[in-house]
């Protein structure tokens, strides 16, 4: 006889581990979401070791769980688990706080205390991560609560997405709208905020204690599964031959029926997951590398005082993502149809094309941002003089071949061509003031020799000595460098007269951060260095020479200064630019984050339903943890090749958009042949103390799911 139907309601306690996720996600995507600004501009890493950290610091994030599905499956239970690590996990919180605010510490310390905090985060948000979702999970009884699983699956990310939108939007405007700790940030504000929220979490999630359903751990369960895993494998080497039906069969004189069954289909699913870390290492770049792309872009709204902030674009893709999902039965799910995709391993196929296609999109908008670069022929040899003089200067040369006019406006430059005949040439010029400069020696017939290299570009300036004020034309020292710094801040170099004193009195000042200047004696031999984009003023013993020195990003700049006797401050000064950047606005990243926002919304959801429904229901907080694990994996991904350091970054994206194809084509292959199974999970009266789960496997055939 059939079982009588028993209609089973939503379990109440769903909605304190609901609300406990959507606190402490709040707590992690803020922090997330500041972390690697925080890196670079209070801490002063570089972009790539910004980078590194950030990635390396998910990396243990998603490492943890494995430790964490250990205890919550064999020793503490999943309900002391969560409390125990969530604490942890605040004090990490409290330690990065007291960090950002030890403004009198040195910079090392700060560092070491910061690492610190980061790490206890990681361990307690790695740990708890495959127990929350599973603890949800068993508050139902399956089959017969299998739609009310699903809504409380959506209701989970909902409540992530809700978390991390506002706290994305919230945590940029704490750090960047108020000043503290003579900073004109307040990161430590921040930070306070989310480890309040962390504290709520702990507090909301208590609260509920009296409903849990609660399983009690089974002694050693991943040990075990492990035990029989690496027991079939040694049988399976040492016998010449065996008769069994699948290999793990041969365990079956060691270990038990169902543990053996339990292992069997908990590796099927872990082969898929063989495909996940790539998609992983491309979805995380959102906090790290597009982030710092978006440093390179304008946030300012026309009509508003209000800005877009680098790290506040995150926003956009809990935004979207939480319309898509509330959507998703309605308009996405049928759209999807119509292209024939309906089962879930389709939709993991489809969001990894998307997220390739989000970074081909990444790409393209680097290299509009970056522009092009000056390219000068192998066979082909590049000078450039700068006139320091208040007259046109004429460039007489039988040789040289003129780019434009060769006439020198005052303080201008110009630019010629020469095909040398060996590595190095000796060309003569000869050089001709007009009669305004008359004061100066030789001014109306300079002859001399310049030096043009094959396949470079050398540069001399026009100026004169001081003492006797001759006509000199100057070699500056370093080739011209048109290679654009991998992080996209201006390069610049400042030529000054031989007439002039360099010393600590002459500084570049920016404008809306006082304390951020470079003495102009740091830019010695007159070389290119990187220095930070923005409007900067040219002061002298504490007096304005030049304002609007305006430096934006993926440009290279020359600034010559020159004395001047007629004004009063017997300097001016004038910017050039060659191989600009295009300083675009912030929105242009939408399109790469609607790719990957689509991409989201069909790989994650999908993928946890799919981790849940066809994992062993005794060892699902470890089949979780093997599945943020490669999350973890994909973190390593992205420090490994933020390491080996692309010169170019728009060459890094297009490596992993080109990674994630061939992963897709993967994905696919691993997935062609699964079968899907079911799993019963009963529930017996709750009471806090006793084991209130009873899971059998009902059947391992082939199950359509029809994208579930």
């Amino acid at each position: 006889m059939e079982r009588p139907v028993k209609t089973l309601t939503f379990p109440k306690s769903v909605w304190f581990i609901v609300c406990d996720e959507l606190c402490e996600r709040f707590n992690y995507f803020g922090l997330r979401t500041i972390l690697v600004l925080y890196l670079t501009s209070v801490l002063n890493y570089t972009d790539d070791e910004s980078t590194m950290i950030y990635h390396g610091f998910i990396f243990l994030s998603y490492l943890m769980p494995l430790f964490g599905s250990i205890l919550a499956d064999s020793y503490w239970g999943q309900f002391k688990t969560i409390i125990r690590l969530s604490i942890v996990y605040a004090l990490g919180n409290i330690i990065l706080t007291g960090a950002s605010m030890a403004n009198s510490f040195t910079l090392d310390s700060q560092r070491l205390f910061a690492i610190i905090g980061l790490i206890c985060i990681a361990l307690g948000t790695g740990g708890i991560k495959p127990c929350v979702v599973t603890f949800g999970g068993d508050q139902f009884q399956l089959p017969e609560q299998q739609d009310q699983l699903t809504q409380f699956f959506g209701r989970f990310i909902t409540a992530i997405y809700i978390g991390s939108l506002i706290s994305m939007f919230l945590a940029p405007e704490l750090r960047k709208s108020t000043q503290c700790f003579s900073r004109d940030t307040c990161f430590p504000l921040a930070f306070g905020l989310l480890s309040l929220l962390m504290i709520t979490a702990i507090a909301v999630f208590i609260l509920g204690r009296n409903l849990y359903v609660k399983r009690k751990p089974e002694n050693h369960v991943i040990f075990k599964t492990f035990g029989c895993i690496f027991y079939g494998v040694r049988k399976n080497i040492v016998s010449s031959s065996s008769n069994e039906a699948h290999w793990l069969d041969i365990a079956g004189n060691k270990y038990s029926k169902t543990e053996v069954s339990d292992t069997k289909a908990a590796l099927e699913v872990l082969y898929t997951y063989i495909a996940y870390p790539v998609f992983w290492a491309l979805y995380e770049q959102q906090g790290s590398r597009w982030t710092l792309q978006a440093t390179l872009m304008n946030g300012k709204l026309d009509g508003i005082s209000w800005e877009i902030k680098p790290d506040q674009m995150q926003t956009v893709h809990p935004l979207l993502a939480l319309l898509l999902i509330l959507s998703f039965d309605r308009f996405l799910r049928p759209v999807l149809a119509k292209f024939g995709i309906r089962r879930p391993i389709q939709k993991l196929v489809s969001g990894t094309t998307m997220a390739a296609l989000a970074f081909l999109l990444t790409a393209v908008l680097q290299y509009k941002i970056f522009g092009d670069s000056t390219v000068i022929p192998t066979t082909e040899g590049q000078l450039v003089v700068y006139n320091g003089f208040d007259c046109n200067a004429r460039i007489l040369s039988s040789s040289l071949k003129f780019v434009g006019n060769n006439d020198i406006d005052p303080l201008g430059f110009a630019k010629f061509k020469y095909t040398p005949n060996s590595d190095e040439s000796i060309v003569n010029i000869k050089l001709k003031l007009n009669k305004s400069c008359d004061a100066y020696v030789n001014y109306n017939n300079l002859d001399t020799n310049v030096i043009v290299s094959r396949g470079k570009s050398i540069s001399y300036f026009l100026t004169s000595n001081s003492e006797n004020k001759e006509v000199k034309l100057r070699r500056i020292d370093h080739y011209d460098d048109f290679i654009k710094p991998k992080n996209g801040h201006p390069s610049l170099r400042i030529i000054i007269g031989d007439d002039i004193e360099k010393n600590g009195s002459l500084a570049l000042v920016l404008s809306r951060k006082n304390h951020l200047s470079y003495n102009i004696s740091s830019f010695t031999n007159e070389n290119f260095i990187q220095v930070a984009f923005g409007n900067y003023n040219l002061v002298h013993d504490e007096g304005r020479i030049s304002s609007n020195i305006n430096l934006m990003p993926a440009t290279i700049y020359t600034l010559v200064i020159r004395r001047n006797d007629n004004d009063s401050q017997g300097l001016e000064s004038k910017l050039y630019a060659t191989d600009e950047g295009n300083y675009l606005h912030i929105l242009w990243q939408t399109p790469q984050y609607l790719c990957m926002i689509l991409a989201d919304v069909m790989f994650i959801a999908t993928s946890i339903e799919f981790m849940y429904t066809q994992a062993p229901p005794r060892i699902k907080s470890f089949m979780s943890a093997c599945y943020l694990m490669t999350h973890s994996i994909g973190n390593l991904v992205v420090v490994v090749v933020s390491a080996l350091s692309f010169r170019k970054q728009e060459h890094e994206y297009l490596f992993f958009s080109g990674l994630m194809l061939a992963d897709t084509l993967l994905l696919a292959y691993l997935s062609y042949n699964y079968k899907y199974k079911a799993f019963e999970q009963r529930l017996n009266d709750n009471n806090d103390d006793q084991d209130d789960v009873d899971n059998v496997v009902t059947n391992q055939s082939e199950l359509q799911l029809d994208g579930k």
